[in-house]
This record gives C-alpha cells, structure tokens and sequence, in this order.
C-alpha cells in the first residue's frame, strides 16, 4: 500500500517539473554560456540557439512584426526567472508577428529561445548600447499571479456580520455581503 502511495505522489509531482520552452528548442540550444559572453562575442555566436529569460523593459511594433527589449535575469533549470534584480544587460526579441503591447507590456516575466541574429546599436539613458538580437523561435510569458489579500469567500452563517472586504476585480472596498 505504501508503494502506491509512494508512486501516486511522484506522478503528480512530476508534471510540475517541465521546463518551459519546448523539448525541441530546447535541445537544439546553447545552454551554460553566460549572457555576458554572448554580448561581448556576438560575431562568434551568430546563427546560433540560446535560450535567455528575463524582465520586459518595451514592446515595440513595426510593419515587419514585433521587437520586445528585455532586461536579462538569470533563469532556474525549467526557465523561470529567479531573480529580478540580478542582470548582464539587456537584449532584443524580434518577432514576425504583430504582439500586443498590453500583453507583452513592461515587468512582465518572460523566456525565450531565439537565435542570434546580430546587434543593434540603441540609445539607453543617454548611453549607446548595443543590443544583441535574437530572431524568436518561442516565447512563453510567465502568468500574472493574482493577489487576493483576504478571503475570497466567507459563509454568511458563519460570519453573519457586515465587514469592508477589498475585491481585486473591483479596486475598491465594499459592504460584504453585496
């Protein structure tokens, strides 16, 4: 009994240990090369997969698609951003496709596989900065978690009494129960 305890809690574990961008792109990448590398070496990197995370900074559309500048940070092993105040510089996403900018809008968490499709010269603060520029092969947003900073639900019977209670849908408090 104890063993299929032991094997019902491993499967469901399991799932919740995938990386994020596709088996396929995920092979085909360069992984264990900093990003620092990349941008000081970019000529000896072109053409190549890599896959980077990181903060976006701007969503910028064009008549050829979509270029999203984003702020790198450092990636866990599944690809999820696990410090945001850590970064090598930033690095540009092309897209041939049109991304809408409240989407894909600034602060967002995102990863990416692309390959290294050259740099791009950019003013940042006052500063020329080049850019590296990866052509998108996928791109995965990380969901926006919601805040509930109470309950969501009380039973009227077990608490009977009118209280203020914030709903995040609303942005404002109100009379529980509405």
């Amino acid at each position: 009994m104890k063993r299929y305890v032991v094997s019902i809690i491993v499967l469901l574990l399991f799932p919740s240990c995938v990386h994020v961008i596709s088996k396929e792109n995920l092979e085909d990448s360069i992984t264990g090369i900093p990003f620092r590398e990349v941008t000081q070496n970019a000529e000896g990197y072109l053409n190549r997969k890599f896959i980077f995370g990181g903060i976006i900074a701007e969503t910028m559309n064009g008549r050829e698609g979509s270029e999203i500048e984003i702020v790198q940070t450092p990636i866990d092993r599944w690809g999820n951003v696990v410090a945001r105040d850590i970064s090598e510089g930033r690095f540009i996403v092309a897209v041939k496709r049109y991304l809408d900018p409240l989407i894909f809008r600034a602060g967002r968490e995102i990863t990416i596989s692309g390959v290294l499709i050259g740099t791009q010269r950019k003013m940042l603060g006052g500063v020329d900065y080049t850019y590296p520029v990866f052509e998108a092969r996928e791109i995965r947003l990380r969901p926006e978690e919601l805040y509930y900073p109470y309950p969501v639900w009380r039973e009227p019977l077990y608490y009977p009494y009118p209280y203020y209670w914030y709903d995040p849908f609303r942005n404002k408090p109100f009379l529980y129960p509405y």
